[in-house]
């Protein structure tokens, strides 16, 4: 009985020591797995079975209870912890990355390259009325022979075709004629026309894509040929003659004739062109086509009484015209800028008259002025810069007039901005204030350099003379400044846009690469 009764006891102590739950810190896993390998090396019934028992259950204490095994981490701190570390990789790439192009883009536009190598050469000479290199599709007076003219689209509804405009650096001097001009039997101009450029001289022009080949070319006889551009619409008019040629991109659509002499001609971004011709009381504003066909549309300005036409320019759409005029008043010669509309809205007014400026021109002489975009439009005047909204059609009367002290040596103008080149009176002899459309300074950039033309071709300022060239960055870092071994006429961008140039001679053109 006593044998059974100590069976039933060391029974119960088991059971007891099984449902023992240690509390957190009481015991470790060393002292239970300890204990428990002891047991069971007692119960083998071997001295060393404690021992050894007990030795293995420290170390798979430890394991279990006082140094964790890595597989027994919580699921929820692991996924924790994996989404750090890739956020922290996936950030620290795109530091690096946003770093290396912050770098990068700083150099490219603030590096100043100093020399340069050609990519290619073309020569500009003509032979039988056109280019030496002629690769293009030849223009008759009428339009192109493969028929690239288009006729059936009507130019009196010029708000079906869009209204953007293009416009370019386009080259002005105070005191000068509207356009690049020259004199001699070796007359050679250039004009940026939409990427390219056109070339023309008194026997005929050519349209030159960016690889200096001939896109087309049209044959002609002028004593002065003036070229005015707007988008890709171009006119080529002989001043003090009776004809001009209108031109888009794809070649020759028309020629206009007139029955009196012409002092200015202007063209819209989709083709329709106004000129200005005169004889001894009147000047007369008339409108073409395309096509080269009159609209029946025509502005009369007496010259005792409404004053002569400065300059002029069409909006890009073709529906709008200002002009500076000049006229007397009690003997003193004044100046207004005047606006007059084709449109419906026109219609309903008296001689189209839309709206004029006179009093903010006051003591001014403006002698350009532009329509920078559809909406603003910048009148050049010897003291400074107006600019006018023409945004509701109705020009603005509230007006951004910017003044200046210095004398004005020359203006250029793009899409985006204005500009003056001012005498400097301190430091170096000139000095560049380009302007938004808002009217806002965007940069001066003094300089000294002896230039004879000017122009903003996108984001690039470029000024040039016979042999060299200097660019800046709209910002004002100084990108090259270099000299050419040919005569120049035109310098603008080229195809690689920040490290490329194109040069247009007389004789020949070329593109270089900036390095």
């Amino acid at each position: 009985m006593s044998d059974m009764r100590n069976i039933e006891r060391e029974n119960k102590k088991k059971q007891l020591r099984s449902n023992i739950v240690p509390m957190p810190g009481n015991r470790t896993g060393s002292q239970t797995g300890g204990g428990t390998g002891g047991e069971a090396g007692n119960r083998s019934g071997t001295p060393s079975g404690g021992r050894f028992g007990g030795a293995a259950g420290k170390r798979t204490g430890h394991m279990a209870g006082g140094q964790p095994d890595p597989e027994e981490f919580d699921g929820d701190e692991m996924i924790t912890r994996y989404r750090r570390k890739k956020f922290l990789r996936v950030f620290l790439v795109l530091f690096i990355l946003a770093a290396a192009l912050f770098i990068g883009y700083r150099y490219i536009y603030q590096h100043e390259f100093t020399d340069y190598s050609v990519r290619w050469e073309k020569p500009m000479r003509y032979v039988d009325g056109g280019l030496e290199n002629g690769a293009g599709t030849k223009e008759t007076a009428g339009g192109s022979e493969d028929g690239n003219s288009d006729p059936d689209q009507d130019p009196e509804n010029p708000a079906s075709e869009g209204a953007g405009s293009d416009s370019q650096g386009e080259q002005l001097a105070l005191g000068g004629s509207m356009e690049s001009t020259g004199a001699g039997s070796q007359f050679v101009q250039y004009i940026p026309f939409g990427e390219n450029m056109i070339r023309y001289t008194k026997d005929g022009a050519t349209y030159l894509d960016a690889s200096g080949n001939n896109v087309w070319t049209v044959s002609y006889e002028m004593r002065t040929p003036i070229a005015n551009v707007n988008g890709d619409y171009a006119v080529i008019a002989d001043q003090q003659g009776n004809e001009i040629y209108i031109c888009s991109t794809s070649g020759c659509t028309g020629v206009a004739k007139t029955q009196l002499p012409i002092t200015k001609a202007a063209v819209s971004s989709i083709g329709v062109t106004a000129a200005v011709v005169e004889d001894g009381t009147a000047s007369y504003v008339f409108y073409f086509r395309r096509d080269g066909e009159e609209l029946g549309i025509n502005i009369k300005m007496l010259l005792s009484g409404d004053g002569y036409p400065l300059d002029l320019a069409l909006s890009p759409d073709g529906t709008q015209i200002v002009m500076s005029v000049v006229h007397l008043e009690g003997g003193v010669l004044k100046n207004k800028v005047v606006f007059y509309d084709f449109s419906e809205i026109g219609k309903n007014v008296n001689n189209r008259y839309v709206g004029g400026f006179e009093e903010e021109f006051n003591g001014k002489m403006a002698a350009r002025v532009r329509y920078l975009n559809q909406d603003t439009v910048c009148a050049f005047s010897d003291s400074g810069l107006t600019f006018i909204s023409v945004k509701n059609v109705i020009p603005d009367p509230e007006v951004i007039t910017v003044e200046v002290e210095e004398d004005i040596e020359s203006i250029c103008s793009s899409e985006r901005y204005a500009a003056m080149i001012l005498d400097n009176p301190t430091g170096d002899p000139y000095r560049m204030d380009i302007y938004t459309t808002d009217g806002k300074l965007k940069k001066s950039i003094p300089f000294d350099y002896p230039y004879s033309g000017a122009l903003i071709d996108g984001d690039q300022v470029i000024l040039y003379n016979e042999e060299s060239c200097m660019v800046y960055n709209i910002d004002g870092y100084k990108k090259f400044e270099g000299r050419f071994d040919f005569p120049v006429s035109l310098v603008r961008k080229g195809k690689k846009g920040f490290n490329s140039l194109i040069i247009a001679g007389s004789d020949r053109m070329q593109e270089i690469s900036l390095r």
